[in-house]
Formats: structure tokens, sequence, C-alpha cells
């Protein structure tokens, strides 16, 4: 009765999991999945038991497959699914070791259990048949994870095991009926992979993770090191011998690799083979593809498996269908030939030293046999003989679509990889005639594949033509010996021939296809250009390497294209302008647009461009590319004005600036602005009036005139920048500078002004605010001109509109486009305005730090403050004083409110601090704002602004700025921060305690404001500062900390000279603190560092004293 009870409450068990499962699956409700994980994670044994029953009761295990009424075969599937995922996170499959799990024995036996069921089903074809593939991979994870627990010492050969379930023992065909067991065989070889060679980033559960991943790790290189044949020693995680104890064609490793040859030469050997054999053997590949990077060499290079690999690689089948229609999609011969290659690449991808991989590509013939079946010439000029007599097929380099791109792509990187093997071992012997006839190969061959006409096999030679250049640089001798034979006469040398084919190439690959849009955005697109980016800079090498070859080369292909050039074909003419346009990009010494010109015959080619229709062509990248040529040798145009006159009123028309398509008036106008800068003042001075006047009508398009481009805002502010550049340094008088800079500035005034009137103004703070600080950013470009003394009569223009400028401020301070544009047109108008921008400076900084809320915004008030310190020194005083203050609340309320850097932080705010220590990204994010405080404060205090700290205003919160910047100095954990603070207090000793060196027309504080400031250097920061430098973390050594004790070296030694005499020094610092010790866990010193104290000479003396403390507490 006790017994049919207990199984009556299992039975009830197993109905409600059942039934849980199935509501999860068919409802997605997460509750219940996350009802399932807990139940699984209480569970001693993860729910492996009650899953192996859940399995059973669907039929698994058995012969035949159990259906019942109440169970529909998805409900099996959902259910057979959870319970193997579930078996597989369970903690028997987890390497756990046996103090953290029951007894070994019950998992051992759940595992027996496990792998019986799994193997019993398997066994069963129709089981295999209806089974889905996702389950059918689950089932190769389980076995994988049960050869990682158990091999080889609780299951002896899992692989025969495996191969008997599913009746696959001795066969030595493939057949039909047979598929599904060897698809099942697959899928559990690639889940060794999966699982124990290759595994992904592990998530296991539990506090346990960190050591269980050890245990893993071993497991893994444990089971490994068995299938290779080498011992292992139960119980103990050690590696065994360096040597196998099993013969190598005993391994298992041999016979998993053995199975996959075998799937191969029978597939090889059938011509007429169906297609679901054929999907088989891709399988087969795509597997051994996986072993082959860490089986043992010699099984690698068994020479049936690679007469296998190389019969399959010229196997692929032709592009070119029935009917001579192309066939886009490919075949499984050619999926076949594509593994096969992969196969060979990773062979010659293992690791060895260079004279191993050299004999290995010997072995290998890979060059001989892909020249043999691309039907290729080299050397003699008589088709090469491959060693491999029996390798059949073609594989054609030259024709396009002659064989499926898919198996000619797999070729050329098979090309590649070999390649680099190869040129790294034949540098070091380049005597060796096989290693010679080798490279003259792969030379072929890549020459081959860099000018086939598709990107994917072209582009993946890339790398090695890249390497071959190099070579070619550094090693010339060795290949002018590559073809002794050859007749090499004057400058025709290999070298030569060689990057003269190259060149060719490259010329002829660098052109688009004829349907190209040009459009970046498009993914194909963007791949072509990716594309022609690493030919680009394979051209620049040659030009580097032989400019004398390329310019003839240069030469040829302009003349050879049609005229006039504005009907050239698009295609052949941007090509021959990007040989152009990329020249000075390889010239050297930079610039090498500079040095280009220097070429008689470049030079003249500019100049024949200059004097061309090309500017007339109807393709708009190839107007853009020759406006990107004009700008890059501008030289030409400055020296020429003529061509010059030419180019701006190309520039500027229907042909740039005002062109149909938008891209090219956006790129015109930065182009524009380039020129204008490179050209220089003197060369655009006959052309000021005109192009200003050209700009003022892009810009602001007359009402009365139609038939005006509009020109982005963003790209319009090149346009300001040019004109600000035309009107303040090219030498207009001044009356010309202000007339042309009020027609400016006078419509766009009016246009802020009207926007500023809209209603919706403060609805959509986002987009008049991005419309507005463009407005802003427009006058901020525009001063660039008036960089250096401009003219009185110009300030009063540009003063002018920063009350503008403040005018939007006021409307729209929220926005943080509005606040960034209007910190920057200030820092402008400090060069341009001068003192005159003192003023109003007051009336920006209120709306500037009343919505300060970002980092960004605490950026730019501390750059502006900075700026006007060191620009006006003491005249800035009167225009930051009201700032000073609430620029520092902004700074401490900006950081995170509930975490602290330490427990001493002080608050400006008057707020505490709760002392809790946040997460080290938090600190950086903290003291990136806090540096801008620091900064600032040792800005105002350097270049004698120092008044605004005692001011009425802030005079009351100065006890909290001192605070502030001795915790920066004593207890920021950055060095570079300590310094700044403390050259702070130094610097105010110096002004407020008038030593010896200091200007005496500084204005003198009160006299209650310097002494409370000497009692807080005595009191508070001398100590701090002798405490955190004493402390053992402060290391003397470390550059940065050298820096902080060499400045407060200083700072005491100025104290000592300040007018509060040696004696306030003597009784307050060396009695209370050296001999006393009266400081936060304060030693005392010594006398002899208390009398060196006294008789210090300078700053660096007291370093020495310090560190003679600093060293006398260590010995201590």
């Amino acid at each position: 009765v006790q017994t049919s009870a207990i199984m009556s409450e299992s039975e009830h068990y197993l109905q409600q999991l059942e039934s849980a499962i199935l509501h999860a699956a068919t409802t997605g409700s997460q509750e219940s999945s996350h009802r399932l994980d807990v139940e699984r994670c209480q569970s001693t044994d993860g729910l492996a038991g009650a899953c192996l029953e859940l399995l059973r009761r669907r039929g698994w295990g058995a012969i035949s497959v159990v259906e019942t009424n109440t169970t529909s075969v998805a409900q099996c599937d959902a259910v057979a699914f959870y319970a193997l995922t579930t078996l597989q996170r369970s903690p028997l499959l987890s390497c756990l070791p046996s103090t953290t799990a029951p007894p070994t024995d019950i998992f051992s036996t759940l595992r027996n259990q496990l792998r019986h069921l799994l193997l019993t089903t398997v066994s069963h074809l129709p089981n295999l048949h209806s089974m889905p593939n996702f389950v059918a991979t689950k089932i190769g994870v389980l076995l994988a994870l049960l050869v990682r627990e158990e091999y080889p010492i609780d299951w002896v050969c899992p692989w025969r095991d495996v191969l008997a379930a599913l009746n696959l023992s001795n066969d030595s065909n493939i057949a039909l009926g047979k598929m599904a067991s060897m698809g099942m065989y697959l899928s559990f070889l690639d889940a060794i992979c999966d699982e124990i060679v290759y595994p992904a980033a592990d998530d296991t559960e539990g506090n346990h993770k960190v050591n269980n991943n050890q245990r893993e790790r071993i497991r893994r290189e444990q089971v490994k090191d068995a299938l290779r044949g080498f011992p292992i020693f139960p119980n103990i995680l050690i590696n065994g011998p360096s040597e196998p104890s099993v013969p190598l064609e005993h391994t298992d490793a041999a016979n998993i690799v053995g199975w996959l040859l075998n799937v191969l030469t029978v597939t090889a050997s059938q011509e007429n083979t169906s297609d679901e054999v054929l999907i088989i053997a891709v399988r087969a590949a795509a597997t051994l593809k996986r072993y082959l990077s860490w089986i043992d060499l010699r099984l690698a290079m068994n020479q049936n498996l690679v007469q296998i690999l190389l019969v399959g690689l010229g196997g692929a089948s032709s592009g070119v269908g029935d009917g001579d229609d192309i066939s886009e999609e490919p075949t499984q011969r050619t999926l076949l030939a594509v593994e096969c290659a992969y196969c060979l690449g990773e062979i010659v991808d293992r690791g060895m030293d260079e004279q191993k991989k050299l004999a290995l590509l010997a072995e290998l013939n890979i060059f001989g046999t892909l020249c043999h079946l691309a039907r290729l010439e080299v050397g003699s000029g008589a088709p090469v003989d491959s060693r491999h007599h029996k390798v059949a097929g073609k594989l054609d380099l030259i024709t396009m679509d002659a064989t499926h791109i898919e198996a000619v792509a797999a070729a050329a990187e098979l090309i590649n990889t070999a390649g680099l093997a190869l040129i790294q071992g034949w540098e070091l012997d380049p005597t060796s005639q096989p290693t010679n006839m080798q490279m003259e190969q792969c030379l072929e061959l890549v020459l081959v594949c860099l000018a086939y006409d598709s990107i994917d096999v072209s582009g993946a030679v890339v790398d090695l033509i890249s390497r071959i250049l190099v070579s070619l640089e550094k090693k010339e001798e060795y290949w002018n010996f590559l073809n002794a034979t050859s007749s090499s006469n004057g400058d025709d040398t290999i070298c030569n021939k060689i990057m003269s084919r190259i060149l060719l190439i490259l010329h002829m690959r660098m052109k688009y296809p004829t349907d190209f849009q040009f459009d970046y955005e498009d993914e194909e697109e963007a791949e072509e250009e990716i594309y022609r980016t690493h030919l680009r800079k394979l051209y620049q090498k040659i030009v580097r390497l032989r400019p004398q070859m390329v310019l003839p080369f240069i030469g040829q292909c302009l003349s050879s294209l049609p005229q006039p050039l504005s009907s050239s074909p698009t295609s052949d003419l941007e090509a021959s302008l990007r040989l152009v346009y990329h020249y000075g990009e390889g010239r050297r010494p930079a610039p090498g647009a500079k040095t280009a010109l220097k070429d008689a015959p470049f030079r003249e080619m500019v100049m024949a461009l200059h004097r061309s229709d090309v500017s007339s062509h109807p393709h708009r990248e190839i107007l853009l590319l020759y406006y990107d040529l004009s700008v890059r040798y501008s030289g030409i145009l400055k020296e020429t004005p003529e061509l010059l006159t030419v180019m701006l009123a190309s520039i500027s028309g229907n042909r740039g600036l005002q062109h149909p398509h938008t891209r090219v008036r956006c790129r015109c106008c930065y182009l524009l602005l380039r020129l204008v800068k490179l050209v220089g003042a003197n060369a655009m001075r006959p052309h000021v009036e005109v192009v200003v006047d050209g700009c003022q009508r892009l810009l602001f398009p007359p009402t009365t005139q139609s038939g005006i481009l509009t020109i982005p805002p963003n790209e319009a502010l090149y346009l300001f920048e040019a004109t600000g550049i035309l009107l303040g340094n090219t030498g207009l008088d001044t009356a010309v500078q202000v007339r042309c800079a009020t027609a400016v500035l006078t419509p766009h005034i009016r246009s802020i002004e009207q926007t500023l009137q809209s209603p919706d103004l403060t609805r959509d703070v986002e987009a008049y605010g991005e419309q507005l600080s463009m407005s802003i950013s427009a006058i901020a470009q525009l001063s660039k001109g008036w960089q250096k003394h401009p003219p009185p009569e110009v300030q009063t223009v540009l003063a002018a509109a920063v009350d503008v400028c403040r005018n939007v401020l006021l409307a729209l301070p929220s926005s943080p486009l509005v606040r960034n544009r209007t910190a920057v047109l200030l820092q402008r108008m400090i060069l341009c305005l001068g003192e005159g921008i003192l003023p109003p400076l007051p009336s920006f900084f209120g709306p500037l730090l009343s919505y300060c809320t970002l980092e960004d915004d605490v950026l730019d008030v501390s750059q502006l403050i900075n700026q006007l310190c060191i620009k006006f020194k003491d005249k800035a005083a009167p225009s930051v004083d009201s700032a000073i203050l609430p620029f520092l609340q902004k700074v401490l309320a900006i950081q995170l409110t509930e975490t602290t850097v330490t427990s001493g932080s002080s608050d400006m705010n008057g707020g505490g601090t709760n002392g809790i220590s946040p997460p080290p990204h938090l600190i950086t994010e903290q003291l990136s704002i806090r540096k801008q405080a620091f900064a600032t404060l040792q800005h105002i205090v350097v270049h004698n602004v120092s008044a605004v700290l005692y001011s009425e205003t802030n005079v009351a919160s100065l006890g909290d700025v001192l605070q502030l910047m001795n915790d920066g100095a004593t207890t920021v954990p950055d060095p570079l921060m300590n310094k700044t603070c403390t050259q702070f207090f130094c610097e105010l000793i110096k002004q407020w305690g008038y030593d010896s060196g200091s200007d005496q027309q500084n204005p003198v504080p009160p006299t209650h404001v310097t002494n409370a400031f000497f009692d807080f250097v005595y009191g508070v920061f001398v100590p701090d500062m002798i405490r955190c430098i004493l402390d053992t973390t402060f290391n003397v050594k470390d550059a940065h900390k050298s820096r902080v004790l060499a400045e407060y070296s200083r700072a005491l030694w100025v104290l000592k000279q300040s007018r509060r005499g040696n004696a306030e020094f003597h009784s307050r610092v060396v009695e209370l603190l050296v001999l006393g010790g009266n400081y936060a866990g304060g030693r005392k010193g010594s006398p002899a560092i208390a009398n060196g104290f006294q008789s210090v000479a300078c700053g660096k003396d007291i370093g020495l004293i310090l560190k003679a403390w600093k060293e006398e507490l260590k010995q201590q």
C-alpha cells in the first residue's frame, strides 16, 4: 500500500510538471516559466530524474513510439524539448565534484539511464525520420556532454556505441535509407566540437560558477587528450604525459576522421550522386574542418584525405546552367568544393615554424593543384603538371560564372591563407627551387584572383597582395632572383614587372560597375566602396615604391579616355581621376600633395584637367572627385590665377553650390572653405567681394529671385566661416568689411528675431532650439575671420550680434543646444571683442547656470570662465564674480546625490554625506565633473582673479571653497587633481601672504579674510597633506605623485616666507605637526627632521625633508 501511494504521488507530480510545461509552451507565460526554473533550481538533481521519466512516458527508450489519445505530437515535442534542455542544464552534466552533489552512484546511475534512453531512441529508424531537427540537435548535445563527463573511464568508446546504435558500424557506403542516421552522427560530432573543443561562453548558474568552469575546462582538455591517444588519470586534475600511449591509427580521433573520410571518398567515387547524399557529404566536410585544426597533424596530412579534399575542390559546378542561363544558387557539388577549400585552409593555418610550414605546403602542393585545375601556365609556358594526377575537374579563376562564384571565392581565400604562410618562409630561404616554383605559382594565382570580376574573389586576396608589396620593398633582390632565367634589362626587373601588373589590375578593378548608384547606405554598395578603399591603399603603396613607374601609367590612362572628358564613361573617368587624387597620398616625404606637385609630368596632368571640361560631366561623383582633387592640389590654383577663377566660378555655380543634388551642394560648401584656407589671402583677394556676395545670395536668397536651391543649415556654417575669413584676412578696407559683414548678418539677425516671435517657441523647445542654435553657430563661424584685433567698427557689428544671441538664450535657456552654442560664441567673442565682451557677460552666466544640468554644461561654463581669466586676468573679476558660487553649486549638484566619493567630501549646498562609496565607474564620472570645479578655481587664482573669492557675493562661502580644494588635494584618487588643488593653495598663499617674489599690485583682501585663510592652511591643509604624503600608499617614485610632492613643498616654502613670518611656521608646523604629530593618525618626526624644516633654503629642500621623514617612518 505504501509503495502504491508513493507511485501515485510520483505520478501526480509528473502530471503536474507536464501540465506546467505544456501551459508555458502554449501560452508563453513568463510566470509559468519562472516557476519551472525555481522548481529546477530547488531540485537536488535539477529535475533530471523527473525529466527522464517524462521522456519514457512519451516513448523514449522504447522500440516503438507510444502514442496516446490525450497527447499530440506537438505536445510531445514541447515536453521532450523541455526535458532534454533541463537535462542539459542539470548538475549530473555539469562536472560537479562529489562533495557538492548527492552520492556519486546516484548521478552515475542517472547518466547511465540517460545514455541508454538516448541510444535506444536513436537506434529505431522511424524515430529519426519523425524527429524534428532541433530535437535531434539537442540529442547530439546531450551525448557530447555525457562524453565530457564519462569518457574515457566510464564510457570507453562513445563513437563506436553511437555508430552501433545508429546501425552504421559496418557501412562502407552511403545509403539513402540511412541519411537520417548519418545526420544524427554528424550532429553528435558537431556537438563534440561545440561543447568540448570550442565551447561558448559559459553561463552556469550558482555560486560555484568559477570553480565549476575550471573543472569543465580541465575535463575538456582531458577529453581532447584522450581522443588523441594520451593517457588520462581519473580523479587527478592534471594532464597526462607528453607522449601518446596509443598508436596514432588506433586513436579515437583517427576513427572519427576515418569515418568522415569514408563519407567523402564514397561521394567522390560516384559521378551521379544524388543531392541527398551530397548534403551528407557537405556536412561531413564541414564537420571535418572543425577537427582538422586540433587533431594530430599526421592525421590531417593523410594522403588519402588530402587527395579527396583536392578532388572535392575541383568538383564545383559551372555557374552557367541550361540554355546558357546564369545559375545563381550554388549546387551541392559547389558547396562541397567550398568546404573542401576550408578544410585545406585549416590544415595550412596550423601553427608551426616557417621551415615546417614550407614542408607542409610542399606536401600539400596546393598551388600546383590549383594551377592545374585553373589551367594556368606558369614559368616556361607549359601547363603545370600537378603531382596529384588523379585530381580531375576544373576551377576557372578567369572566366566569370564558368565556375560557381562560391567555389572561386573559397579558393581565393585558400590562396590568400597559403600564400601568406608561403611568403613568410620563402623570405628566409629564397634559394630553394621547389619553394621558388611554389612562389611563382602563388604569384600567378593571386594576380588572377585579384583581377577576377567579383569583390568576393578579388577582395579575398587583398591581404596577400599587400604582403607581396611589402616583400617587394624589403626583399627586392629575392624577387629578382625568383625568375633569374628571365631577361631583365635596365629598369625592366621582376619587381617592376610584378608591380606594373598589379597596377594595371588595380586600375581595372577600381572601376565601379555600370549600375553602381553611389548609395553608401545600401549594404551591397557599401561593401563595394570598402573593397575599393582597400585597392586604393594598395595603389598608394605602389606609388610610394615606384612613383616613376606610376606617372606614365596615369598619363596613359588619362590620354586613353574619350574626348571631351565631359562625355567619357563615368566608371572609366572616375577610376582615372582616382589615380590622380590618391597619387599624393603615396608620395614621400610628407605632405604628399606638395611633393607630388614637384613632379613636372604630374603637375602638367593636373593643369590639363583644370583646362578640360571635366567640370561639365553630368555625373555628380565625377564633379565631387574633381573638386576634391582641385583642393588637394590647390598649390597649382594658388600660383595660376586664371585657373583659380575658373574653379571658383564652377564650384559656386550650378555645377557646385547650386547643383540639383543635395550631396553636391553640401560637399561644395566644405570644399570652398578648404580652398579659401589653402590658397591664402593674397590669391583670394581679387575674388573676395564676388564670392562674399555669392555666398550671401545662397544663404539668404532674395524673395524676388526664384530657382535658388537651399543649403542645409549645418552645411551653411562652412559658408559663414569662408565669408568671415575672406572679409577679415584679405586686407579689405574697414568700410568694406563693415558693409559686407552687415550685409551678411542683417538678414540672419532678422531671421532670428522672427523666430523668437513664434508663439510655439516654448512649446517645441527641441525643434526651435536646434534651429536657433544653428543661427548662433553661424555667427560664431563668421567671427573666425577676425581673431586678432578687428577694427572697432567691425567689433560694433559683432557686438550687436552678441546682443541678439543673448535674447535667444533668454528665450530658450532650457535648450542644451542653445546653451552649448552660446558658450562657444562667447569664447569666440573673447578673441574678437576683447574687453568689450566683459560688460554683457553676467547677463549670459545667469541663464547658462540656471539650466546647467548636464556634464557638458559644466564643461562649457568652466572653459568660458577659464578663458576669461587667461585673457583678461584681474579685469575679468567683475564679469565672473556672480557666476563662481552658482557654478560650484551646480558642479556638486550634478554628482550623484545618493553616493559620495569620500566621507570627508564637502557639499556646497549644505547637504551632508552618507559615507557610501560608489562603484568605480561612478567615481570616474563624479571626478570628471569635479575636475572642472578644481580647474576653474585654479585658473582664478593663478591668473590673479582671486578677488572674486572674497567679494561681497562669495566671501560667505570661502570656507566651503577652501574645503572643496583641500578635499581635492588630499582625498581625490587622482594625482593630477591633487596637483591642481595643491597649486591653488600655493598661489593663493603667494598672493595673500606677500612673499618677497609676489606682485605688490595684487588687491589686498580684508584682514579677517587673510586670517581665516591662513588659519585654514595651518589647521587643515598642511596637516592633511602631511598625512597624505606620509601614508604608505603615497609612492614618491611615481611621476604624478612626485609632482604633487613638489607642488606641496613649494607651498610650504612660500608659507614659510610669507608675511606671517617664520615664527608662526615653526610653531604651527615644526612644533605642532612634526615634533608633536598633531595630525590625523600622526606619527612624530625626529629632531633631525624638525631641524631640517628650519634650515631649508628652497622648496626642493622641503621635498627632500618630507622624503626623509617618510623613509624614517618606514624604518620605524
